[in-house]
C-alpha cells in the first residue's frame, strides 16, 4: 500500500514496495525517483539520531555520493515532523564485495575478473574510505558487508547512517562492530557503546579488506599454528598480533595456510604496508592511511605483466615468474581461463625443426675451478698458553718415560711408578686443554663458514657458467618436447572420459553452488567461516574431513557438523543424463589443451636462442666468478691449515 512522506524541504514523496529488510529498518523504492531509494526505520529514531541524519543530509556532496550511499534528504510523516528515515542513492547492479574476493563466488559470478580487476577493486575500496575520512568522519564498523562492487569495479559504501559522524564538533558514535574485523587494540572491549573510534581503527579494517581482495579471501590472522594456544580463536589471534604472513611469523606462532598466495606477490613496499597494518607498531597510530593505499595500489596497477600461458594470469612486473602458474602446479587454480569458443588454428610450429636447432647448440666447455689444495698458506700460530698437538704429545711421552724409569729403578715400587705416569699423562693432556678446545671450536667454525661460501660459489658457477646448467635447461626442454608429443593422445583420453565422469562433474558443479557463508552450520559462525575460507574451504565441494581438520579450532564435533552439511547438500543433487556431456564441456577440454600446446610451443621455440644466450653469458659469468672463487678457495685453504695445528 502506497505511503506518502515528506522531505525536510516539505516535498511529498510516495513510498513504493519494500526492496529489502534489516534489523534496524527497511529499504523501499521511490517510484517518482528512479535513482533514489528510501530507508525507513522500524521505530522512530531518538532525537540524537535524528540530528545526526539531518546533519548528514545537509552536508551531502558529489564526492560523498560518488562513493557512499549517503543520506540526501530526511523523510518525515508530516511537514516539520520527526525524522523517520531518509532518501539515498540507489545502489543497483552491484554485489557484496565477497562475491569478488572469494574464488568460488568469483568463478561463478565474475569469471572474467583477473587479478588486475581485483587490484582496481581494492583501490576503489581505499578511495571510498579516503572520501569518508576526508570529510572528517570515521566508518567505525568496517567489514565485508559494508561494501558493494559492480562489474565496472566501482565500489559503494552502504549503511552510512551507522558511521561515526563529526557534526561540527558534536560526535555521533558508531557503536557496532564485527569481531574478526576489529583491530587488536580493541579486541578487549565488551561493547562499543560510548567509545570513540579513530581513522587508525578504520585503517585496520581497510587493510584487512584489501588483503581479502588481493589474497583470495584469506584472513591475515589465520594459518597453521606453530605452537600450542595459537589458532584456537580468531579474535584471540588478532589480539595477539599473530599475523600469519609476517616475515617474523615463526615468533608469532603461525605460518600461512597451505597453498596460499604468498605476500611476495606484492612489491616489498606494499608488503611492508600490510606488516605495519597488522602488527604492534600500527596499533599505536601508524597504520597506512586510505590515501597511501590508493597511491600504492595505483603504483602496482601501472606495473603489471601477463603470463604467456593464460590471459588471466596477471601479476606485478617485479616477479621473475608467473605466481599463478606456480600455484596451479600445486593444484590450486585461482583464475580460470575460459577463453573464447574453440577454433583450431595453425601456428606454423614444426617440432622436428625446432628440436634440431636446440640439439645443435653446443654446451659450454667444462669448468676449471680453483681448488683449496692449490694454494700454499702458512698456518696462523696458536695463541699463547695453548700447546700444539706435538707439544702435548711430547709431554705425554715424557710422563710415560718417567714412569718406566721409576719401575726399572725400584721394581718393588711399580704402583708408585704407575701412579706417577698416570698423573703426568693427565697433566700433559690437561695443560691448556680448555683453551685448546675453545680455539679448536672457533677455528672449526671458520672452516665450516669458508667451505659453505666456497661450495655455494662452486654450485653457482656450475649453474650459470658450466655445462651442468646448460644440460639442465636442455633436459627441461626435452621434457616439454615429450609432453607436446603426448598432448593429442592426452586430449582424446580426456574427451573420452567426459561420459564416464559426467555424473561426478555435475555433482561437483552443484556442490560448488553450496556456499558455506550462506549455510547455517551449528557452531560455525562468521569468525569460523573466515578461518575455513583462509584454508580454501568455501563451498560444499571443498569439504573433506581431512581438509576441515587442518583448520585449528575444528575438532571432531565441528568437523562432523561441516561434513554433515556437505552430505545434506549431496542429498539435494539430482543427475541430469540429458546434459551429461555438452558442447561446452568438449570445448573446454579442447581449449585447455590448445592453451597448453601454445605454451609449450612458445617455450620450445625460444629454446635455441635461450641456450645460445646461456653460452654467451657463461664466459662473462665465469670471468666475474673466478676472482670470487679464488678468494673463497684461498680462505678455505687458510682455515684448514689453521685448524691443522690443533
Amino acid at each position: 500500500m502506497a505511503r506518502t512522506l515528506y522531505t525536510s524541504r516539505g516535498n511529498a514523496v510516495e513510498i513504493g514496495r519494500e526492496l529489502g529488510k534489516g534489523g534496524e529498518g527497511s529499504v523501499f523504492e521511490v517510484p517518482a525517483l528512479s535513482s533514489q531509494v528510501a530507508k525507513l526505520y522500524h521505530k522512530a529514531p531518538d532525537a540524537k539520531k535524528q540530528a545526526k541524519l539531518s546533519f548528514m543530509a545537509s552536508t551531502a556532496d558529489a564526492q560523498l555520493l560518488n562513493y557512499v550511499a549517503w543520506p540526501q534528504e530526511t523523510l518525515h510523516p508530516s511537514r516539520g515532523g520527526p525524522v523517520l528515515g531518509f532518501l539515498m542513492p540507489k545502489v543497483s547492479n552491484k554485489d557484496p564485495i565477497h562475491m569478488v574476493y572469494s574464488p568460488a563466488h568469483r568463478r561463478q559470478d565474475y569469471p572474467k575478473a583477473a587479478w588486475d580487476f581485483l587490484l582496481y577493486v581494492a583501490r576503489n575500496i581505499a578511495a571510498s574510505v579516503e572520501t569518508v575520512h576526508g570529510h572528517g568522519h570515521v566508518i567505525g564498523d568496517v567489514n565485508q558487508n559494508s561494501f558493494m562492487v559492480g562489474r565496472d569495479s566501482k565500489v559503494v559504501l552502504i549503511d552510512s547512517d551507522s558511521f561515526q559522524v563529526n557534526a561540527r564538533g558534536t560526535m555521533h558514535l558508531c557503536e557496532v562492530g564485527v569481531s574478526h574485523f576489529t583491530p587488536p587494540e580493541l579486541q578487549s572491549l565488551s561493547s562499543f557503546d560510548g567509545f570513540t573510534r579513530t581513522t587508525n581503527h578504520d585503517n585496520f579494517g581497510l587493510a584487512l579488506l584489501i588483503f581479502h581482495v588481493l589474497f583470495a579471501g584469506r584472513h591475515p590472522y589465520s594459518g597453521v599454528p606453530l605452537r600450542s594456544g595459537v589458532g584456537d580463536a580468531l579474535e584471540t589471534d588478532i589480539k595477539q598480533f599473530r599475523y600469519a604472513y609476517a616475515r617474523d611469523n615463526q615468533s608469532r606462532g603461525f605460518s600461512p595456510p597451505p597453498r596460499s598466495i604468498p605476500v611476495s606477490m606484492l612489491p616489498d613496499a606494499m608488503e611492508s604496508m600490510f606488516h605495519l597494518a597488522f602488527t604492534e607498531r600500527g596499533a599505536s597510530g601508524a597504520r597506512p592511511s586510505a590515501q597511501q593505499w590508493v597511491a600504492a595500489l595505483d603504483g602496482v596497477r601501472g606495473r603489471l605483466k601477463k603470463c604467456g600461458s593464460s590471459a588471466m594470469h596477471v601479476y606485478p612486473d617485479h616477479l621473475g615468474a608467473c605466481p599463478w602458474c606456480a600455484l596451479e602446479k600445486q593444484g590450486v587454480v585461482y583464475f580460470v581461463d575460459l577463453g573464447a569458443t574453440f577454433t583450431p588454428t595453425s601456428s606454423g610450429f614444426v617440432l622436428t625443426q625446432v628440436w634440431g636447432l636446440i640439439q645443435s647448440v653446443p654446451a659450454p666447455a667444462s669448468l676449471s675451478l680453483p681448488m683449496p689444495g692449490s694454494f700454499s698458506v702458512t698456518p696462523k700460530p696458536l695463541p699463547a698458553g695453548i700447546p700444539g698437538e706435538g707439544t702435548a704429545t711430547f709431554y705425554k711421552l715424557v710422563a710415560v718415560a718417567i714412569a718406566v724409569a721409576i719401575v726399572i729403578a725400584a721394581p718393588g715400587a711399580w704402583f708408585l711408578g704407575l701412579l706417577a705416569g698416570w698423573a703426568g699423562w693427565a697433566m700433559a693432556g690437561g695443560a691448556g686443554s680448555s683453551k685448546r678446545n675453545e680455539e679448536r671450536v672457533a677455528r672449526q667454525r671458520v672452516v665450516d663458514a669458508a667451505k659453505q661460501g666456497y661450495d655455494r660459489l662452486i654450485e653457482r658457477a656450475k649453474k650459470e657458467a658450466g655445462p651442468e646448467g646448460f644440460h639442465a635447461r636442455r633436459l627441461e626442454l626435452s621434457k616439454m618436447k615429450d609432453e607436446l608429443e603426448a598432448l593429442p593422445r592426452a586430449e582424446q583420453e580426456e574427451l573420452n572420459r567426459l561420459h564416464a565422469t559426467a555424473q561426478e562433474r555435475q555433482k561437483e558443479k552443484f556442490l560448488n553452488t553450496c556456499f558455506i557463508d550462506r549455510a547455517s552450520i551449528p557452531g560455525v559462525g562468521p569468525a569460523r567461516k573466515a578461518a575455513l575460507r583462509s584454508f580454501g574451504i568455501e563451498t560444499a565441494a571443498d569439504v573433506t574431513r581431512s581438509q576441515v581438520m587442518q583448520v585449528r579450532g575444528f575438532g571432531e564435533s565441528l568437523t562432523r557438523a561441516v561434513v554433515d552439511w556437505r552430505r545434506s547438500c549431496e542429498r539435494q543433487f539430482q543427475f541430469n543424463p540429458a546434459a551429461a556431456v555438452s558442447q561446452s564441456d568438449r570445448d573446454a577440454v579442447r581449449s585447455k589443451f590448445a592453451a597448453k600446446r601454445i605454451s609449450l610451443e612458445r617455450a620450445l621455440a625460444a629454446g635455441p636462442a635461450e641456450l645460445q644466450q646461456f653460452r654467451q653469458r657463461a664466459a662473462s659469468q665465469l670471468a666475474t666468478l673466478t676472482p670470487q672463487l679464488q678468494d673463497a678457495a684461498r680462505k678455505l685453504a687458510q682455515a684448514q691449515a689453521d685448524l691443522s695445528l690443533l
